[in-house]
């Protein structure tokens, strides 16, 4: 988290829109983000899902097991989507991850070549500005 900001996880305690949305899953206007989709599994997806649940605080993913259930949330920190093993696994897409990709994964459910997401994955309903703000925070993150 930047600063130190935000542990308090309630409004106005977040340094931007898209950290809020990132921790809480809502913006800063106190509107829920919503999303379809995700596991169904072992209770991990809830009526308030942050993106911090699966990817941790982080933003660098891990496994997590719920109710026998296992799930592998990947590190979507900006850095590592641009890495070059990243291109490779994702069918070797030319240039920085853009907003346009980023919206494929996050909206859509597909990674840049066209294949889905895995199914543990929500499909978020977000409007443009978040989606942007939302990219922005990540490129925040070391």
């Amino acid at each position: 988290m930047n600063s130190g900001q935000g542990w308090g996880w309630g409004r106005g305690n977040f340094a931007s829109n898209g950290e809020q949305i990132y921790f809480t899953g809502a913006n800063q206007n106190g509107e829920r983000i919503t999303y379809s989709g995700g596991s169904g599994y072992g209770g991990m997806m809830s009526a308030s899902l942050p993106c911090a649940s699966c990817h941790g605080t982080d933003s660098r993913g891990g496994e997590h097991t719920m109710h026998m259930d296992f799930m592998d949330a990947p590190d979507i920190r900006y850095l590592a989507l641009n890495s070059e093993e990243e291109y490779e696994e994702e069918g070797g897409h030319d240039g920085e991850y853009d907003l346009e990709t980023f919206r494929q994964a996050v909206v859509n459910g597909q990674h840049p070549d066209g294949d889905s997401l895995d199914r543990d994955m929500p499909r978020w309903a977000m409007s443009d500005q978040d989606l942007s703000d939302l990219l922005d925070y990540l490129k925040t993150l070391p």
